[in-house]
């Protein structure tokens, strides 16, 4: 496969030897770690929000650890602001934040669109992530998806030399590691997905061109990366219905002089960071001022973005099931629903956020009373601290996606618990269930169950919570963002060239 033309290049022994040292680490998202504005006609840098930037950011923040293996750190990702304006109040192409330089790729409005709005979160968010019926199928949107994989890669090649390791992440460059591949064959090239990887039934359903590209593109890596073994063995299915020649009897696949390995790393948090925040004396005085504030015995907690992968109408629902069901709870128990903007140019995020606010409405309607509130709602992006403040008061996690690659919030919660109580109500699609098998785990399109998932929450025993929470507290501790970067790296940086394709299940 070949989507642009590579110059042909001698490659002479030295620099196969150099390609083999440590070097730098060029990270590739489509968010750089920190969005970039202009205020006062001064460039300014703000931590991304996201599970991405907030881990990848904790893994940096450790240098101990980086720059054992690390010359430096660099990461490439899609600009916040034009070129012009970043010209403007920038005499330099790089941008440099704490130990990591970043480097903006500027893409003109036409290319965003169709790229971001399009191929990206209109069809490949909606399939991946199981909603087939929102995806949207236009020829010119996978077109500016392949420019845009270009464009990055045309980036890459200026920042790389010999011994870097080049680390991709996520649905938006799929393309993006054969197309490094065909430009610097013996480089580390990592892929990992964040998202969910779909059963090939729903992966086929894009048109073969389509289908095909993006997994020729992402077997260019040489090791491929997913939140679990389910998403790890969907890929796998793939390669395997749609390359066929690529397959032995056994169901190997071969490829050309090297190995590609397939196998699961699941995405952590940095324990130590929420932890340590949860138990600082401001925190233990902001969590005890929203307990008063909210009056209630009992206080459900929500995070999320506002997203329809995030089933926000079925907990509402399910919520206002159980108030029906359990009126003795009434005015006992509120429940705080923080979203976050998202994709706010894509009308299906306008429509969730309009039906959203008419459902919270309905139910304050119908429930509330002048002294107490059924639902809190809060729309904006909050600090670390107020978050970690929210964690710490709130008795219940409500965490009930349809599906979600991983969710770094229920991690969150569990890491913020400092007398190790609290219950942590998750879905079972969600891929944090794989290892937080303690919490209450519901089926996300199930109202009764959630509703008689929130009655069980309250009524546990002290004792109880008490055990669930310290099982999931002592898992989480050993395995942090810096168990599932380093073991990525590890795997990256052991790669038997001489190999084929392989799949290595779990740990």
């Amino acid at each position: 496969m070949k989507f642009f033309q590579v110059h042909n290049v001698s490659i002479t022994e030295r620099e196969i030897l150099l390609d083999q040292m440590p070097g730098k680490l060029i990270t590739v998202s489509n968010r750089l770690p920190y969005r970039l504005s202009v205020l006062r006609s001064k460039l300014v840098t703000t931590l991304s929000v996201g599970g991405l930037a907030t881990a990848l950011c904790s893994y940096f923040e450790n240098k101990n650890i980086v720059e054992s293996e690390f010359e430096s750190l660099h990461w490439i990702g899609v600009s916040d602001i034009s070129k012009k304006s970043f010209d403007n109040v920038s005499s330099e192409e790089v941008v440099v934040k704490d130990n990591i330089t970043m480097h903006p790729v500027f893409f003109n409005e036409k290319m965003q669109d169709k790229f971001y709005d399009g191929f990206c979160n209109s069809v490949l968010w909606p399939l991946f992530l199981y909603f087939p019926s929102f995806v949207v199928y236009k020829q010119d949107y996978f077109d500016e998806y392949i420019n845009a994989n270009k464009n990055i890669c045309i980036k890459i090649l200026e920042v790389y030399q010999p011994g870097d390791t080049i680390w991709v992440h996520d649905y938006h460059w799929m393309l993006l590691p054969t197309l490094l591949r065909q430009a610097l064959p013996h480089a580390k090239i990592g892929f990992f997905l964040h998202i969910p990887f779909p059963s090939f039934e729903l992966f086929r359903l894009l048109p073969k061109p389509w289908r095909t590209q993006l997994i020729e593109g992402v077997i260019g890596a040489d090791v491929i990366g997913f939140q679990t073994e389910d998403f790890a063995k969907h890929f796998i299915d793939s390669v395997h219905y749609i390359l066929p020649h690529l397959c032995d009897d056994h169901g190997a696949i071969k490829l050309m002089d090297r190995v590609s390995m397939v196998r699961s790393f699941s995405i952590s948090i940095d324990y130590e960071k929420f932890s340590l925040a949860s138990r600082l004396p401001e925190n233990i005085k902001k969590v005890k001022h929203m307990r008063e504030r909210l009056g209630v015995n009992t206080t459900i907690l929500s995070v999320d973005r506002l997203d329809y992968t995030k089933a926000i109408f079925n907990r509402l629902e399910s919520f206002e099931l159980f108030l029906e069901q359990n009126p003795e709870w009434r005015e006992k128990v509120t429940y705080v629903l923080l979203l976050v903007p998202t994709r706010e140019s894509i009308i299906k995020y306008k429509e969730t956020k309009l039906q959203v606010e008419s459902l919270i409405s309905r139910i304050n309607g119908k429930y509330g009373t002048l002294g107490w509130t059924p639902i809190v709602y809060q729309y904006k992006s909050v600090e670390f601290k107020e978050v970690v403040a929210l964690y710490g008061a709130a008795d219940i996690a409500l965490i009930v996606p349809s599906r979600d690659g991983m969710n770094l919030v229920a991690k969150e919660y569990i890491a913020c618990r400092q007398s190790s109580d609290g219950v942590l109500i998750l879905s079972e699609t969600a891929g944090a269930s794989n290892e937080l098998s303690e919490a209450i785990l519901v089926n996300a399109n199930d109202r009764q169950e959630i509703a008689d998932s929130i009655l069980m929450a309250i009524c546990m025993t002290t004792a109880e919570k008490g055990t669930r929470m310290r099982k999931m507290q002592n898992h989480l501790r050993k395995h942090t963002v810096l168990t599932w970067a380093s073991e990525f790296l590890q795997s990256l940086n052991t790669v038997n060239p001489n190999k084929e394709l392989e799949y290595a299940s779990s740990y």
